[in-house]
């Protein structure tokens, strides 16, 4: 995990230089924003706090854009489970997207479809799945032109091919956004997160979430979310916390 740490702070670092070789001040936090960007994401997830156990991970994201309907990425986590009983470091399950949107016209309605293969490249199964996962979704997008906008997306989870000792992948998530991006290069997110097991039947789970941002300068974005388990009778977390550094038009 030194290694790990060195090389985060040497991209932290970075990030301000290059932002500032950039003349574009976009926010990266629509939806339907298509922009080549690089991303680092620390984050911890507590899934018992009563009983120390966690999660950890350093994720790195790129995307790239085809054109101005389509991009790709791929994004590589880092990850740290602990537990009273073993902890492990190592790889965590490697994912690749593509993504078609149509960004918002003059009636200021704007949507897109994307597609997510979750790999099972974990070195240890308590750092993935374990599973080939397929994950499918679409989306829209409202604005009203003065820095409010309203989403709402659905996405599906399902286990394609991976261990057969480990549990089949099969459920849903809503999600609803209302947030607000603000002319002095700040922002104000909130998602809400419904998650219904269909593997499981009866099994459900609601997870809110806050975000604030800023651009640190032209094409460099750092950001805080945290989120924590609300209501339903599956829990996959406590809480959890993470922080974002961006650098937009790559």
């Amino acid at each position: 995990m030194r290694k790990i740490v060195w090389v985060l702070l040497g991209i932290m670092t970075a990030l301000p230089g290059f932002g500032q070789l950039q003349k574009v001040c976009q926010y990266g936090v629509l939806p339907t924003d298509n922009i080549t960007s690089l991303e680092v994401n620390p984050s911890m997830t507590v899934i018992d706090d009563s009983g120390s156990v966690s999660a950890s991970q350093v994720t790195f994201k790129g995307y790239h854009v085809i054109n101005p309907n389509w991009n790709w990425g791929v994004e590589v986590p880092l990850s740290r489970f602990e537990s009273p009983e073993k902890s492990v470091n190592g790889l965590g399950d490697i994912l690749f997207a593509i993504t078609w949107m149509q960004p918002e016209t003059d009636r200021s309605l704007g949507y897109g479809a994307k597609m997510e293969l979750i790999t099972p490249t974990a070195t240890d199964k308590r750092l993935g799945s374990g599973q080939l996962q397929a994950s499918p979704s679409v989306f829209g997008v409202w604005t009203n032109g003065s820095g409010f906008y309203v989403a709402l997306g659905y996405k599906h989870y399902a286990s394609v091919i991976g261990d057969h000792a480990r549990e089949d992948i099969n459920y849903g998530r809503i999600r609803g956004n209302i947030s607000y991006l603000s002319e002095n290069k700040w922002w104000i997110q909130t998602n809400w997160y419904y998650y219904q097991n269909f593997h499981e039947s009866g099994k459900m789970e609601f997870v809110p979430e806050v975000e604030l941002g800023t651009l640190v300068n032209e094409g460099t974005a750092f950001y805080i979310n945290s989120g924590t388990h609300a209501a339903g009778n599956w829990k996959s977390k406590d809480w959890s916390v993470s922080i974002g550094f961006k650098v937009l038009y790559l």
